[in-house]
C-alpha cells in the first residue's frame, strides 16, 4: 500500500507540476486544463485499482509523524538549502 500510495502521489504532483510549466512555456490554457484532467483522471482510476486494508492505529500514527519529518525536512532544505 505505501509504494502504491508513493505512486500515485508522485503521478499527481508530476502531472501537476508538468501541466502548469507546460502551459506556461507555451501560454496555452489549454494544456493546464488537459494536465489538470488528465491528473484527477488518472488518480481517481488509480486509486479505485489500489487494494485498501486496515493497519494497526500505531502503525498509522507512526506514519504519519514520519511523513511530517520528511516534509518538515524537504521544506527545511528547500528553504535554506
Amino acid at each position: 500500500m505505501a509504494s502504491t500510495s508513493g505512486g500515485i502521489g508522485v503521478f499527481t504532483w508530476m502531472t501537476l507540476i508538468g501541466c502548469l510549466v507546460l502551459g506556461v512555456v507555451l501560454s496555452s490554457g489549454w494544456i493546464v486544463a488537459a494536465g489538470l484532467l488528465l491528473m484527477v483522471v488518472g488518480n481517481v482510476w488509480m486509486w479505485r485499482r489500489c487494494e485498501l486494508f486496515p493497519i494497526e492505529k500505531q502503525a498509522a500514527q507512526a506514519a504519519n509523524r514520519a511523513s511530517w519529518a520528511a516534509t518538515f525536512f524537504a521544506a527545511v532544505f528547500v528553504f535554506f538549502g
